[in-house]
């Protein structure tokens, strides 16, 4: 409480210098933009002293009362033995990314972890059988959520999201009475004869998960068009260059939870409760 007291205390001194410099920098309400403030506007040069003490004065404010998200762990990271290149920033940032995204739906972890319970136990002798690596165990997870009747606005559909003539090229049933790709074990030994022969053509496993998402037909045209083979230096669309990520998310969220729960646990609410008054004031003295 006396703490509280005396913030309301300064701020309403340093109200008169605050109230000048945001006739020129036009304040959004929220933490975001009251930590970056220089990105707001462009003040004009004969505002810069007062521009200059409106930030100093908002960083000083917030500093010791405002926890800015904690820090994602970079660990090592790979995906069937194929190192993730966090040295390379845009390797990095896509990385960052990706989890950011996904930090909201955290709390659904739990409901995706018991569906994960009953079904690697019955596709991972299946992955085996045709020497796929555990690691693809994980694309289920990133393509339907682990739920068998999911289909997508394209058309694919069940665990694995396979297209109904990719699914009856690989000896599914799909027609209006039976469709096949529901089924876990079908649908699992039909995705890894296709895994095996995507295998058989380009010998790369991260690429391998590529060509599924975007098709063996684009990464090939690819790796004729550029001089390094490796997918993360491979010009391709939006989704797919970001598809091995997500799948790798699955992968480290699902197997070392405990690693990562720092940061994808919420932050206490103490920590910006005094943010709505606080906006407040800088609102009143706008």
């Amino acid at each position: 409480m006396l703490k509280r007291i005396g913030v309301s205390v300064l701020i309403a001194a340093l109200r008169p210098a605050v109230a000048i410099a945001a006739k020129f920098i036009p304040l959004q309400v929220g933490p975001a933009s009251l930590l970056n403030l220089s990105k707001t506007s462009i003040v004009a040069e004969s505002d810069a002293t007062a521009s200059d003490t409106y930030r100093t004065t908002i960083s000083a404010l917030l500093k010791p009362f405002y926890t800015t998200s904690p820090e994602l762990p970079l660990l090592d990271v790979n995906f069937c033995g194929e190192c993730l290149p966090l040295d390379k920033t845009d390797v990095l940032d896509r990385w960052k990314h990706v989890f950011t995204l996904f930090r909201p739906h955290a709390r659904d972890l739990g409901d995706l972890r018991q569906r994960a319970d009953a079904f690697f136990p019955i596709i991972d002798p299946i992955l085996a059988k045709y020497d796929i690596p555990e690691d693809f165990r994980y694309i289920p997870l990133a393509e339907s959520g682990l739920k068998s009747r999911a289909i997508s606005r394209a058309g694919a559909g069940g665990y694995w999201q396979l297209m109904p003539g990719t699914a009856r090229e690989l000896g599914l049933t799909v027609n209006k009475r039976i469709d096949e790709r529901f089924n876990v074990r079908k649908s699992t030994e039909a995705a890894c004869r296709y895994l095996r022969e995507l295998y058989n053509e380009l010998g790369s496993w991260s690429l391998v998960a590529a060509a599924y998402n975007a098709g063996p037909i684009r990464i090939k045209n690819q790796l004729k068009q550029q001089a390094r083979g490796d997918y993360y230096s491979m010009n391709l669309p939006r989704e797919t260059r970001y598809y091995l990520y997500r799948i790798l998310l699955y992968k480290e969220v699902m197997s070392r939870p405990d690693d990562y729960s720092t940061f994808l646990s919420p932050a206490p609410a103490q920590q910006t409760a005094f943010l709505p008054w606080l906006c407040a004031d800088f609102r009143q003295a706008a």
